[in-house]
């Protein structure tokens, strides 16, 4: 009972909000791939970076200026750098994240998240709301993303939710998906303390456990064939796995890498169980996962076409979503 009624708990916590449109918090560009340490020698080509600017009124509540700041926080744990260059260093500048609806003027920006109404860029919207709602527009070939609500407090669960919840799901998705790409690399390469090492790590495959509290309060209304599929992917990857990698036998961690990627199409393309997944991801963002396995040699050039085989084989040769 105590532990229903911490669900139930959680689940009020992190009430979402309105999504107008549809799945357009899980949408938003919120990141892009770019250069960074510009002028070093350790430049690299495609590091995760902001594709946004968070704002908010320069006249805003302290409360609502702090979301602001919780929800770059959990962007920062998303990506990897903001596009450090030795230029910006030498000029005494840095980029910038989090700005105010009035040092926004003198910016030059493509995607905005706005937290709060009491600013500028709401009134020239002319947006109003009468609920906790994250609300994303097109403007000037801009993408706007408002967290917006009738009260200060409901911009603050609105902001709470995009923050502690989506950014944060998306954070431990990305690291958690990139990681088992690269898990089969390592393991292909015969790596086996690396991919070990990759497995536990709170920043590799284990990133999953952050998304498996976020989710716990869906989870527990999920069928018991659904929680079942869930246990045995966490059984084939927190448990089977490193015992094949202590081990160092290659055959059968290839074989469980195998299995627990079927589990992870089960729930997103709903094979055998209903899907859980119910948008297609921004593929801009989701492609990464193809250089990591062509960095490790796992794609390979059949003609002019590139196979993925080495991981697209039998029930998870659908590349994409559904």
């Amino acid at each position: 009972m105590k532990k229903l009624a911490f669900l139930g708990l959680v689940s009020v916590a992190f009430a979402q909000p309105v999504i107008d449109p549809p799945f357009a918090d899980r949408l938003f560009p919120f990141v892009r791939y770019g250069e960074t340490w510009t002028g070093t020698p350790a430049v690299v080509k495609d590091a995760i970076l902001p594709n946004l600017l968070v704002v908010y009124g320069s006249k805003e509540d302290p409360e609502v200026v702090a979301m602001a700041g919780r929800i770059a926080y959990y962007l920062g744990q998303w990506t990897e750098d903001l596009g450090l260059t030795v230029e910006d260093v030498r000029q005494s500048r840095m980029p910038e994240l989090l700005v105010s609806d009035q040092r926004l003027k003198s910016l030059e920006y493509k995607n905005l998240v706005v937290v709060g109404t009491n600013n500028e860029l709401v009134k020239e919207l002319g947006l109003s709301f009468d609920k906790p709602t994250i609300k994303v527009v097109q403007k000037e070939g801009k993408s706007i993303l408002v967290v917006g609500g009738a009260n200060k407090e409901q911009v603050l669960q609105a902001g709470g939710y995009l923050a502690d919840v989506r950014l944060n799901f998306r954070a431990g998705a990305y690291k958690t998906f990139f990681s088992f790409v690269a898990l089969r690399g390592h393991i292909e390469k015969g790596e086996f303390d690396a991919a070990l090492r990759l497995v536990r790590s709170p920043m590799g495959v284990s990133a999953c456990g952050k998304n498996m509290a976020l989710a716990s309060p869906m989870v527990a209304q999920w069928s018991d064939e659904l929680k079942a599929l869930v246990r045995h992917r966490n059984n084939l990857l927190y448990v089977e796995l490193p015992k094949a990698l202590e081990a160092k036998d290659k055959d059968r961690a290839v074989s469980l890498w195998r299995e627990a990627m079927l589990t992870c199409y089960q729930c997103h393309q709903g094979i055998n169980v209903p899907q859980v997944r119910r948008f297609k991801p921004n593929e801009s963002v989701h492609a990464r996962h193809q250089q990591i396995a062509e960095a490790f040699g796992l794609v390979k050039v059949v003609g002019t076409e590139k196979s993925c085989i080495a991981c697209h084989a039998g029930p998870t040769t659908i590349r994409g979503y559904k």
